[in-house]
């Protein structure tokens, strides 16, 4: 399996002028968007197991800092030459993806979110929080919990696996447990995004709290928000093609667009070159 110096390990997929990360959720493996991805076509796909996930279980994974889960990420995408590239992320991967924007606005074009984990956290002492940090490896309340999140249980056996065999147990307590990384927030960064953003919201996610998702979208200059009425929780697995249909119409808006750093570059190099009487903006 190809693995970065950082230990994440990547599947490239396809070609095209833009790249596009793809980002599981927690528990997930980068299978998550096997259905997906054959859909996006036209594209250049990496697609990345989790640090301390699947593949990547020796990658740097520090859950109790949502800032360090993206350095090695980051880390990763750097490695890989991505210079220029959109986020798409299911829940967990969905706040790692906003928290790589916020970071590297210079390199990230789109980032969109399916189902995300909520930027404000969980307060403190939730209740369905504290089941699954006391969970880890427990494959009948896995199981269990995983099946309530499922719409349909049968595409989702592979969550179920992963997230009882394939996540480290240092992972799993520093995000999920006491002042894990599941209680911090990223609220107060949020109006300053300066990627465009897009969160995906299922009408049939027993997870994700709308009302959060849709304050965050709110703070965030031009945030967009697309209601899924019959999608759930786990929308890659069990509805790629609907999936795919809103990564293309979504991404599609800013592929080939100038980057922010494209465009600061591109008019600094105007103003040096601009004669010194001219006016701003005129033709000279």
């Amino acid at each position: 399996m190809p693995r970065t110096t950082n230990g994440i390990h990547y599947e490239v997929r396809g070609s095209g002028p833009d790249s596009i990360v793809l980002l599981p959720g927690l528990g997930c493996s980068l299978t998550c968007w096997s259905g997906t991805a054959p859909l996006l076509d036209g594209y250049r796909l990496v697609l990345m197991d989790l640090p301390g996930h699947a593949g990547s279980l020796r990658a740097p994974a520090d859950g109790s800092s949502l800032g360090r889960i993206a350095g090695t990420v980051t880390d990763a995408c750097d490695e890989l030459g991505l210079e220029r590239f959109a986020l798409v992320g299911l829940s967990f991967g969905g706040a790692l993806g906003v928290r790589i924007a916020l970071d590297r606005p210079g390199q990230v074009f789109a980032v969109m979110a399916f189902m995300p984990w909520n930027a404000g956290g969980t307060e403190a002492g939730d209740p369905v929080i504290e089941r699954f940090a006391a969970s880890f490896r427990d494959v009948e309340a896995i199981t269990e919990a995983v099946g309530a999140m499922s719409l349909d249980p049968s595409r989702t056996t592979d969550v179920v696996r992963t997230m009882t065999t394939a996540v480290t147990e240092q992972f799993w307590h520093s995000w999920l447990g006491s002042g894990g990384g599941a209680y911090t927030s990223m609220s107060g960064e949020l109006s300053g995004m300066a990627v465009p953003a897009c969160y995906v919201v299922g009408g049939r996610d027993t997870i994700a709290p709308q009302d959060k998702l849709i304050a965050d979208v709110r703070a965030m200059p031009g945030g967009r928000l697309v209601f899924l009425s019959d999608a759930g929780h786990l929308a890659p697995y069990e509805s790629p093609q609907l999936v795919a249909r809103e990564i293309r119409e979504f991404v599609g808006r800013y592929a080939n667009a100038p980057s922010v750093r494209e465009c600061v570059a591109a008019e600094t190099a105007r103003s040096l070159s601009r004669p010194s009487d001219a006016v701003p903006g005129s033709a000279v």
